[in-house]
């Protein structure tokens, strides 16, 4: 059964860094327009609580927003990936999973932005692959404290 859940989280983690890759296939219109679009539905909703009203934005506060919104995507995508190679990594030792799960998540990152530098307007980035290896260090952090704890109490 152990091993059965292990190759779930395996196969998630592996279909979720697919996700993540086609993220980084569309071009950059598409990538914008996804990002503007949540943006969007952010400030429809918070706008008036946050600010009053959104037409009371500059087009660089706004362009400041939707940089937040794409820095804090790929912030969270990476800590979902974390959360879920390091809970395929199982029952190894933690420092080892953690070496491991990092180093995993970091050459994701680094792939992952070598891969925008061949799509039609985007472009890799130091800062992405940084912010990236953020989300996964915290993904993994999370998920070695539950496990630590649940075996403390075993």
């Amino acid at each position: 059964m152990k091993q059965l859940r292990k190759n779930i989280f395996i196969l998630l983690t592996f279909l979720w860094l697919g996700v993540i890759f086609s993220f980084s296939l569309q071009p950059a219109e598409v990538s914008n327009d996804t990002s503007m679009d949540v943006l969007k539905r952010i400030m429809d909703i918070f706008s008036y609580w946050l600010f009053g009203s959104a037409e009371g934005l500059s087009p660089k506060q706004l362009d400041l927003l939707h940089t937040i919104i794409r820095k804090c995507a790929h912030f969270s995508e990476f800590l979902i990936l974390g959360l879920l190679a390091e809970t395929a990594l199982g029952r190894m030792n933690l420092k080892h999973r953690i070496i491991i799960g990092i180093t995993f998540c970091v050459l994701s990152a680094a792939a992952d932005e070598t891969l925008q530098l061949f799509i039609n307007g985007r472009a890799g980035r130091v800062t992405d692959v940084i912010i990236d290896s953020a989300g996964a260090a915290v993904g993994i952090a999370m998920i070695s404290a539950i496990l630590y704890k649940i075996r403390v109490r075993s």
